[in-house]
């Protein structure tokens, strides 16, 4: 009958929507914990490093803590900078150092860091940071690094409407940078109701000092981004579909022309550009479990991280993907990003704590 024709179609698509979530999930994977050598735990970041800034010729990273993402009841957590240092020895407790924020006009209390980025203006580092208030409101928030204090110099927040929802940004000049909006809900609620359906609410935007220039749109969860200068590519991670792009970057900055787009098969995070041009991101391999730990973030739910390396072919056309490290979360939960400063790697975690690796052999990443 005609009833038990729909009955089918209707089972046969719930069928297919419940096995789509599953494997979207990624519902029974197994992670197999290995890594470059020895690694501990940092002191200092305990609510978090979900990003993490290099400065290379220093061997210092800036790392944000803290982040309040669609979550009200964290709007108590207190959001912080901390400084690395790549060079400290003499001592069997790593410490990442709190950054003290001077400045008159900044609110701390309603400070809560997400991306990081930075660009030297007049011989100085200026910071740019993606922060969300106890509200769920967007800016970004413009330092500069006093290495005397050390401590961070307020000078400006930048609030502008296509702050939809920021995630991650780089710089490309002086105030002027790249910025992913990851979707556009505003509530735990309809942000997994966008994940679901695959609502492709995603977009990144140029911002050049005073306005903003949408670069791509139409992307499911666009994330973590980064640009290598030297040879004038652009990174995005595509969270929700799994999968990193490359893209040509016009002199002025305000378009892209695709290269690539490579399978990942995991939920990548933020990304870093080694030295040699490799990119290293921060991934979630088992969504279901890294959803779980997100919304635990104060408690003890953990969840696989995973870092891998993209190294893209001449032509950027193809690229050769390796697991650098992979951890069941019992070591680390929730990675966000994997920075490489000589034979050390430094991993964040959305919310619960930040890691230090050894690397014993470098061809192991």
């Amino acid at each position: 009958t005609n009833m038990g024709k729909l009955l089918i179609a209707v089972a046969i698509g719930l069928c297919a929507i419940a096995w789509r979530v599953r494997e979207n999930m990624d519902m029974g994977r197994t992670i197999y914990n290995h890594r470059p050598g020895v690694c501990r735990g940092v002191q200092g970041p305990e609510k978090g490093s979900e990003d993490i800034e290099l400065f290379r010729s220093e061997g210092i990273a800036f790392v944000t803590s803290g982040i309040l993402y669609l979550q009200p009841s964290r709007a108590h957590i207190e959001g912080k900078i901390y400084l690395y240092d790549f060079n400290q020895k003499g001592t069997d407790q790593l410490e990442a150092k709190e950054l003290p924020v001077k400045g008159g006009s900044f609110d701390q209390d309603n400070f809560h860091p997400h991306g990081i980025t930075h660009w030297v203006v007049n011989g100085v580092i200026r910071i740019y940071v993606i922060s969300h208030d106890d509200e769920f409101k967007h800016s970004i928030q413009v330092f500069d690094y006093d290495p005397k204090g050390p401590a961070l110099i307020h000078k400006k927040t930048l609030k502008h409407p296509t702050f939809i929802r920021p995630n991650d940004l780089v710089a490309v000049g002086p105030d002027q940078f790249i910025f992913t909006n990851d979707g556009v809900a505003q509530t735990e609620f309809v942000n997994s109701l966008e994940f679901m359906v695959g609502y492709k609410g995603g977009s990144v935007h140029y911002w050049d000092g005073k306005e903003s220039h949408e670069l791509l749109s139409g992307m499911g969860g666009p994330n973590g981004i980064a640009y290598d200068i030297a040879n004038n590519k652009l990174f995005v991670a595509e969270f929700n579909h799994k999968r990193l792009h490359a893209y040509d970057l016009s002199e002025e900055k305000k378009s892209v022309s695709p290269l690539s787009t490579i399978n990942l098969y995991s939920a990548c995070d933020n990304l870093f550009i080694d030295s040699d041009g490799s990119v290293y991101s921060g991934c979630h391999p088992v969504l279901i479990e890294t959803f779980k730990s997100i919304g635990d973030c104060d408690g003890e739910a953990t969840s696989p991280s995973q870092i891998l390396r993209i190294r893209f072919d001449k032509d950027y056309k193809t690229a050769t993907v390796s697991e650098s490290y992979a951890n069941d979360g019992k070591e680390v939960s929730g990675s966000t990003i994997g920075v490489l400063y000589k034979n050390q790697m430094l991993i964040g975690t959305v919310c619960k704590g930040l890691l230090h690796c050894e690397i014993r052999d470098p061809s192991v990443l």
